[in-house]
């Protein structure tokens, strides 16, 4: 499955709240960095109100959306995240992605997916590379 992520500079939940209105955007969930287990190996400090991860249909395609990560410029806000069924097949995307690309966050298990990373393609394009959980 391909999912678009795109990255907000702290205001995901009013964007959020403006696609709904706007479009009629359909909240599936919105989870904040509050919410996250403790000792999570996460950025601790991102405020806890900000968004870790939300999904919403827009005409029927699943967009996620996010406060986190590293800070991105309006027209380089976004991640193709890939969501695989088994850690092989992850780890063999991941290490092709990463040819002549740039490691963001190496694959690691999360509480969220058992095997998870980001990776910065020879093109510029950022990926997401995840298990389905």
């Amino acid at each position: 499955m391909l999912t678009t992520t795109i990255h907000f500079p702290g205001n995901c939940d009013e964007a959020i709240t403006f696609y709904k209105e706007a479009i009629g955007a359909e909240v599936k969930g919105v989870y904040y960095f509050k919410d996250a287990p403790p000792d999570n190996g996460m950025d601790d400090s991102l405020p806890p109100n900000f968004v870790m991860h939300s999904e919403i249909l827009i005409f029927n395609t699943l967009v996620s959306m996010t406060d986190g990560g590293e800070k991105r410029v309006t027209g380089d806000n976004f991640t193709m995240t890939v969501t695989l069924k088994t850690a092989d097949e992850v780890t063999s995307a991941f290490n092709k992605l990463a040819d002549d690309g740039k490691i963001i966050e190496p694959l690691a298990q999360q509480f969220w997916a058992d095997l998870c990373g980001s990776v910065e393609d020879r093109f510029g394009l950022n990926w997401h590379i995840l298990t389905s959980s």
